[in-house]
C-alpha cells in the first residue's frame, strides 16, 4: 500500500451538528446553510516521488564520491573553460601543454572538442574562482576544478536523465521494473564512470534523451500539451550537438519522430494533416536555433568559418591522419570494429550483458503500446552502432569501453525494459553483475590505458583487491584511506534499501523511516558526494594543523597489473597526509627489494609541497626486467627532504608481489 493522495476529489459536507456532548448547543434554522469544518492536510510526496528522491540522492553520492585523474580529453575541455573566463578568448595557448587533444589554427592552439561541455562549465568555474578568491588561495587547483566541473556537467545531467528514464518507463512497465532499469542504467552501464569524468558523453546523452522525453510528453501523454514543448525539445537536442557532434545522429531520428503523427491535442484530418505533422519538426528547428548559433559562432571565431571544426585542424599528426578518413574519421562500418565494441575485452556486452537483450524490446512494437517510441529507440541505437563501427578509433583511446555509444545507452535501456516479462529475472541478475563491474572501474581507474587488453581482469579487479582506489572525497576531505571509503557507500546502500522498503508500507511510522533515511542520505551527499569543495576552498573542512603533527604515511600497497602480452607492471602506492604546517622540498621515495632483501629499483616524486591538512595519493610503476630472479619482491616507501638527509616518515613495508 502507499499513501497516494487523490487529486480533485470532492469534499463531502458533514451533517449539521446539533447536540454533541461537551459542546454548547448550536441552533440552526432551515435558512442557514450547514458548514462543516474542513481539516486541511499538508501536501505529501507520493511514494513514487519519494523513490525518485532516494534514487537521485544515491546517484549524487556515487557520482560525486570518486575523483578521477584527468587525462587529455578532460584537460582540453578545462583549458577552454579557463580561456573563456580568464582570458576572454577561445585560444588555449597558455595551457595547451597539458593535453594532446588540441587543434592548431593560424598559429594558435584551441580545444579540438565541441564547446558545449566547456560552456556549461563556465558558471561552475566562476563559482570556484570566487570561493578561492575569498579564501585567498588564488587559482583553483586544476585537478580539483576538473572534479567539480565533472560533477556539475556530467554527474548532475546523468541524475536527471535517470529520473526521466524512470518516468518514461513507469507507465510502460510498472513502478518497480522501471526503477530497476533506471538504477541499472545509472550504475550498471558506461553512464556510471562517465558521470564522474569531464567528457561530453554524459551531458550529450542527457540532452538527447531529455529531448526525446519532451516529445513523448507532447505527443502521447498530455492532452493539452503546450505548443512550446517542441521548441524546448529542439533546444535540448541542439545542445546535445553542441556538446558532442555525433549526437546529430540521434537528433535526425527525433526529427523523424516529430513527423510521425500530429500531436495529441488536435489530430486534424485531410489536407491539414501533413501541415500539422510538419509543424513539430519546424518548431524543433526553431528551438535549436540558439544552440546552433552558439556552435557556428564558436567555430567561426576559433577556426575561421561556421562549419570549420576543431577536428579538422588537429595538432596531433596521428590523430589528424585518422580523422582524415571518410567524414571526420568515419567510413563504412567494419565487422571487426563492431565485434570489438560489442564482444571484445572492453566490449559493451561483456561489461553490461543486460543490454544484449535490447533487441527483444523491439517485440513491443507489435502491441498497442509505445510503437513509435520503440522504433525511435531502435533507430538511435542502430545509428550509433553503425557510426562507432565505422570510426577509425572504435574505443576512443584510454576508456572503460566503447564510449561513443554512451548517448545511445538510455534508449537501449528502454528496449531492455520492454523485453518480455519472462526475461526479467535474467536481466536483474545481469544488472547486478554490471553494477559490480562498473563500480570496480569507477572506484579504481576507469580510463584504462590502451596497453591493458582486458581491464576488468588485469586492472580494475587487481586494484580493488589491493585497496588501491582512486581519489575519493572520503579520503581528500575526511582522511578515510584504503578501503575505508567503501564503508560510506555501504552505509548509503543500506539507507537507500531501507528507505525504498519503507515506501511500500503505509502509515506514519513508515513515512518517518523513509524521511529519516532520506535525511541520512542527504547528509552523506553533502559530506562525501559534492566535490565542489567550496567549504575546502574557504578553509572550513581542513584539519587543524598541529605543531606536533607532520607527514604520515597512513596506507600503502602494491598493485600488480597485467598489460598486453602478459607483461607484468607493478604499482607501489601510498596515501600520505600532512598533520602539521605547510611544508616544501620533500621527496616521496619508492624502492623495490628483491628476494634477498637487496634494493633492485627505486623511483620518487620530487619537490613535493604540502599545505596544512593536505592529503595525497602517490604511485609509481615498476616493470620487472625479463631476467628478474623468481621470488617475492617487497616495496617500501619513505618521505624525505629533497636532498635525502632528513627523513620525515620512515620506510613503510607497502606490500609484496611474487614474480615467477
Amino acid at each position: 500500500m502507499s499513501d497516494l493522495q487523490p487529486q480533485g476529489a470532492a469534499r463531502l459536507a458533514a451533517p449539521p451538528v446539533t447536540d454533541v456532548p461537551g459542546r454548547d448547543h448550536v441552533h440552526q434554522d432551515a435558512t442557514t446553510p450547514a458548514v462543516a469544518p474542513v481539516a486541511r492536510r499538508r501536501p505529501r510526496l507520493t511514494a513514487a516521488a519519494r523513490r525518485e528522491v532516494i534514487l537521485a540522492l544515491t546517484l549524487l553520492l556515487c557520482y560525486g564520491f570518486f575523483r578521477q585523474a584527468p587525462a587529455w580529453n578532460e584537460f582540453s575541455r578545462y583549458d577552454l573553460v579557463r580561456a573563456i573566463v580568464d582570458d576572454r578568448t577561445t585560444r588555449i595557448d597558455p595551457y595547451h601543454q597539458n593535453t594532446g587533444d588540441k587543434a592548431l589554427y593560424d598559429g594558435h592552439y584551441y580545444s579540438d572538442k565541441a564547446p558545449g561541455t566547456s560552456i556549461l562549465g563556465v558558471p561552475v568555474y566562476l563559482l570556484l574562482k570566487a570561493a578561492s578568491g575569498v579564501a585567498g588561495s588564488g587559482q583553483p587547483a586544476s585537478v580539483r576544478a576538473i572534479a567539480a566541473l565533472a560533477f556539475a556537467v556530467s554527474g548532475l545531467p546523468t541524475v536527471l536523465l535517470v529520473l526521466l528514464l524512470l518516468r518514461f518507463l513507469r507507465p510502460q512497465v510498472g513502478e518497480w521494473w522501471a526503477l530497476t532499469i533506471a538504477a541499472g542504467y545509472g550504475l550498471g552501464s558506461l553512464a556510471f564512470p562517465f558521470a564522474t569524468m569531464l567528457f561530453g558523453h554524459a551531458a550529450a546523452a542527457a540532452f538527447l534523451f531529455a529531448a526525446f522525453y519532451v516529445l513523448w510528453r507532447y505527443r502521447t501523454v498530455a492532452p493539452a500539451a503546450p505548443r512550446w514543448l517542441p521548441i524546448l525539445a529542439g533546444f535540448l537536442a541542439g545542445w546535445a550537438v553542441v556538446v558532442e557532434i555525433s549526437a546529430l545522429l540521434g537528433v535526425l531520428v527525433l526529427l523523424l519522430y516529430g513527423l510521425s503523427h500530429a500531436p495529441a491535442p488536435a489530430r486534424p484530418a485531410g489536407r491539414a494533416a501533413p501541415l500539422a505533422r510538419a509543424l513539430t519538426p519546424l518548431l524543433m528547428v526553431a528551438g535549436a536555433a540558439v544552440p546552433a548559433l552558439v556552435l557556428l559562432g564558436y567555430n567561426w571565431v576559433s577556426f575561421g568559418g561556421p562549419f570549420s571544426l576543431g577536428y579538422g585542424n588537429l595538432a596531433n599528426s596521428s590523430f589528424a591522419a585518422g580523422m582524415g578518413r571518410g567524414i571526420l574519421g568515419v567510413t563504412a562500418p567494419r565487422g571487426a570494429a563492431l565485434n570489438e565494441i560489442l564482444f571484445g575485452p572492453r566490449g559493451l556486452l561483456l561489461l553490461a550483458p543486460w543490454l544484449a537483450l535490447a533487441p527483444l524490446g523491439l517485440l513491443a512494437a507489435r502491441g498497442r503500446g509505445p510503437r513509435r517510441e520503440v522504433a525511435v529507440c531502435g533507430a538511435i541505437v542502430l545509428a550509433f552502432l553503425l557510426f562507432n563501427a565505422g570510426y577509425y578509433l572504435p574505443l576512443g583511446g584510454w576508456t572503460p569501453g566503447p564510449r561513443f555509444l554512451t548517448p545511445a545507452l538510455p534508449f537501449a535501456a528502454v528496449l531492455v525494459a520492454l523485453a518480455p516479462r519472462p526475461f526479467r529475472p535474467l536481466v536483474a541478475l545481469q544488472i547486478a553483475f554490471s553494477v559490480i563491474v562498473f563500480f570496480a572501474a569507477t572506484a579504481t581507474m576507469p580510463n584504462a590505458p590502451e596497453a591493458i587488453r582486458a581491464p576488468l581482469a588485469d586492472l580494475w579487479t587487481p586494484r580493488l583487491l589491493a585497496r588501491d582506489l582512486g581519489q575519493t572525497t572520503a579520503w581528500l576531505r575526511w582522511g578515510l584511506h584504503g578501503a575505508q571509503p567503501l564503508l560510506v557507500l555501504g552505509l548509503a546502500l543500506a539507507l537507500a534499501a531501507g528507505a525504498l522498503y519503507a515506501t511500500t508500507r503505509a502509515g506514519a511510522v513508515a513515512r518517518g523511516l523513509t524521511w529519516g533515511a532520506i535525511g541520512g542520505l542527504t547528509l552523506l551527499v553533502l559530506g562525501f558526494g559534492t566535490p565542489l569543495d567550496l567549504a575546502g576552498g574557504l578553509g572550513l573542512d581542513r584539519r587543524a594543523a598541529s605543531a606536533a603533527g607532520g607527514l604520515a604515511i597512513v596506507d600503502a600497497g602494491v598493485t600488480p597489473i597485467t598489460e598486453a602480452e602478459n607483461k607484468l607492471k607493478v604499482t607501489p602506492w601510498a596515501q600520505i597526509e600532512n598533520g602539521g604546517g605547510a611544508l616544501r622540498g620533500t621527496r616521496v621515495v619508492f624502492t623495490v627489494h628483491g628476494p634477498g632483501g637487496n634494493q633492485v629499483w627505486s623511483a620518487w616524486h620530487g619537490n613535493q609541497e604540502w599545505r596544512p591538512g593536505e592529503r595525497k595519493r602517490l604511485a609509481v610503476e615498476w616493470t620487472p626486467p625479463g631476467d628478474a630472479p623468481p621470488g617475492l619482491y617487497r616495496a617500501r616507501v619513505t618521505v624525505t627532504s629533497e636532498d635525502g638527509r632528513l627523513v620525515y616518515t620512515p620506510a613503510v613495508d607497502a606490500g609484496a608481489v611474487r614474480i615467477r
